[in-house]
């Protein structure tokens, strides 16, 4: 019986190849994000994983904790508007911990808990005072940013927030092989690791018309699998977000929190 799946699995991978062979991928519309690896290994650089104790024992910021600000020495094609800065509290609940970020007017001082925040006032939404710089790379920032930026501090449930941008086809294979190295979860069967293997345009790319620009990423989650997500991006403020999810290869790990 083993030996009839494999045989099945070994052709279905040799068909993919022929498939690809005589129908080639279509060529990409936009411009490949050649520095995506670059780019998304610095934000991840700067997140730091460990909670400070007294932050973690309080939700409160008492000095020296990550500074969100610092992602835009990273992500040079973005700013937060004139008279905004990034800022953010610290929410803590038996399910986890997590940093809710906002956009906080220059003028007013930041909250140290989020048990300060007045009640019935609403911190907004960063996003909304995001500066993009008009080229190409300021709206692949602006999705990493999207992505990523609230990926630091998290606890228990909150690691659910484990989105990853994949920069090319080798890293999507990387995953796979890491997974399948690890005792954490289930594993990617041979169905699911050929459709990866098979995978075409995996490289981010960007593609600006008169009024839009079109982001096309791959991503990766543990409980989802790899999915091309596609942000269609108004040029003029305030920009208009709409995102789109494509499953591309179906997976979960199997672990709840």
């Amino acid at each position: 019986m083993k030996k009839q799946i494999t045989v099945l699995v070994a052709f279905a991978f040799v068909f993919s190849l022929a498939c690809q062979a005589i129908m080639p991928p279509q060529k990409r519309g936009g411009t490949i994000v050649s520095d995506c690896a670059d780019i998304v290994h610095a934000v991840a650089e700067m997140q730091s994983v460990d909670v400070p104790q007294k932050l973690m024992d309080t939700g409160k910021k008492q000095g020296g904790e990550f500074d969100a600000n610092d992602y835009f020495k990273a992500l040079t094609h973005l700013s937060m508007r004139d008279g905004y800065a990034l800022d953010y509290v610290y929410p803590i609940d038996f399910l986890g911990s997590f940093p809710m970020l906002y956009p906080r007017p220059v003028d007013q001082p930041p909250y140290a808990s989020a048990a300060d925040v007045p009640e019935g006032v609403t911190l907004g939404n960063f996003r909304d005072q995001l500066a993009i710089e008009d080229v190409e790379q300021g709206y692949f920032e602006y999705v990493v940013m999207d992505i990523m930026a609230s990926q630091f501090y998290l606890v228990w449930h909150a690691n659910y927030n484990d989105l990853q941008i994949i920069c090319d086809k080798d890293a999507a294979i990387a995953i796979v092989d890491e997974t399948n190295s690890q005792d954490f979860g289930a594993h990617f069967d041979l169905a699911q690791q050929t459709k990866v293997r098979a995978l075409t345009n995996v490289e981010p790319s960007v593609k600006l018309t008169d009024d839009t620009a079109i982001v096309e990423v791959v991503t990766f989650t543990k409980w989802g699998g790899f999915f091309k997500r596609t942000y269609t991006i108004s040029r003029s403020f305030p920009h208009e977000v709409d995102v789109k999810d494509e499953n591309l290869v179906e997976y979960d790990c199997g672990i709840m929190f």
